[in-house]
């Protein structure tokens, strides 16, 4: 038995998620009117889940003609961070702060690509061993914070590693546009916030001595809108809570961690940028953790999925605008993953890992629980969900959570209220 691209029967081990085409096609074709309806003629797609993203655009604009450039731009939050950042006197670290505050002093150096430095620096604040991994509740506000930006070898190294590392990106940047950036620096990314575009921004406009003007993104899905402005806006062409609400947003919200593991790239994180010894300047790829669980796990999936996405693209009309797929039609294909996915797809979830190379520096794992819940541990949970009404609460997969501690019938009933909610 078989059904069509929307609904396929996985008919191998890795055929998991299939339905992750359908909505993947629809963003694809999405992005592609945007950017000729915008007369974009260059357009960056961001490392990592923007490696498979960018194939997946090279076939639709194949299909349907058109001579919209696609460059890979390799980056990272940790890697744009310091070269984007202000003199130390002026810089209060909000990109950061505001999403990691209990970090440590180790976990603040890594987030700037100055991990190397962190044991000279320790010692030089007069640390003990090993304090420097110790977590501060509140680092911005912590003596050690204050500390470190009083110390005048922290502050000489901050200066020239920041003015070294955006130099070199700007000159990474201008040779991968063919010699000079466009005015207008277009970006594809997975989303959630756009962190890596605010970086960009203030790395590419802040100062005006370089020709970008204006950076704009465009992502799978938006969750906040960061330091957004006119000169900076972004668009969440799936799905968005910026503003108003998308259509079907709680859908395509379920478990965003879906399309972070398997739109994964061949390479490690970026950690930084610099200049050899011929005048080439180049992206620097850190430690590439994961790569054994991707090769097993996560490509074969991934394979997969661009078969599913080829037929998508070969059935359309070759000088056909936009999806040919209903909207109505995107949104069961997401849903019935994250609503009704099948026993092989949430072991197959539960065995891989997302690696954050930010701010905590931390594997999550998507494992769920080895054992059953008792009834009894069942109703006390589900009186906690009903007390506390904060979804967000139950982690990146609401359905998953309740699910395995609160039984099946508690998630049938979620997933019919998200299904229904506009």
């Amino acid at each position: 038995m078989k059904r069509t691209t929307a609904g396929v029967i996985a008919q191998t081990n890795y055929d998991l998620f299939p339905e992750l085409a359908t909505p993947l096609f629809h963003f694809i074709a999405t992005l592609h009117n945007a950017l000729v309806e915008q007369g974009v003629e260059q357009v960056y797609f961001l490392s990592r889940e923007g490696q498979p993203l960018m194939r997946m655009f090279e076939m639709y604009r194949k299909r349907v003609g058109g001579h919209i450039t696609s460059h890979y731009l390799e980056v990272s939050r940790r890697s744009t961070l310091l070269p984007s950042l202000a003199p130390l006197a002026e810089e209060n670290f909000e990109t950061l702060f505001r999403q990691y505050r209990r970090i440590s002093l180790l976990e603040f150096l890594s987030s700037l690509g100055l991990e190397a430095q962190t044991r000279s620096i320790a010692q030089a604040l007069g640390l003990p061993s090993d304090a420097e991994g110790r977590r501060e509740e509140d680092f911005p506000t912590s003596p050690a914070f204050a500390a470190l930006k009083a110390l005048p070898q922290f502050q000489d190294l901050y200066e020239s590693e920041r003015a070294k590392r955006r130099g070199a990106f700007i000159a990474y940047l201008s040779a991968l546009s063919g010699g000079i950036p466009p005015a207008r620096l277009v970006i594809v990314d997975v989303g959630w916030k756009g962190t890596i575009q605010d970086n960009l921004f203030a790395l590419l406009c802040r100062k005006g001595d370089t020709p970008v003007c204006t950076v704009t993104g465009y992502y799978i899905g938006l969750v906040a809108e960061g330091a957004a402005n006119p000169r900076n806006d972004k668009h969440g062409l799936l799905f968005s809570s910026v503003g108003s609400l998308s259509p079907k947003f709680r859908v395509f919200n379920e478990n965003r961690a879906l399309f972070e593991v398997v739109l994964a790239a061949n390479h490690g994180s970026i950690v930084s940028y610099e200049t050899t010894a011929d005048s080439r300047a180049q992206p620097i790829r850190g430690e590439f953790e994961e790569s054994e669980m991707l090769a097993a796990e996560v490509f074969p999936v991934q394979r997969q999925l661009f078969e599913h996405f080829e037929r998508l693209v070969a059935a359309m009309a070759p000088e056909g605008k936009g999806s040919s797929l209903p909207f109505e039609e995107v949104v069961q294909a997401h849903a019935r993953m994250v609503f009704n996915p099948t026993l092989r797809e949430r072991s197959w979830f539960s065995s891989v890992f997302h690696v954050e190379n930010y701010g905590v520096f931390e594997r999550s794992r998507f494992a769920t629980p080895t054992s059953q819940p008792k009834l009894i541990q069942r109703l006390r949970f589900l009186k906690q969900v009903l007390r506390r009404r904060d979804v967000g609460a139950l982690g990146f997969w609401p359905w998953s959570t309740l699910y395995e501690r609160g039984g099946a019938l508690s998630a049938a009933i979620y997933a019919a209220i998200r299904r229904l909610q506009r």
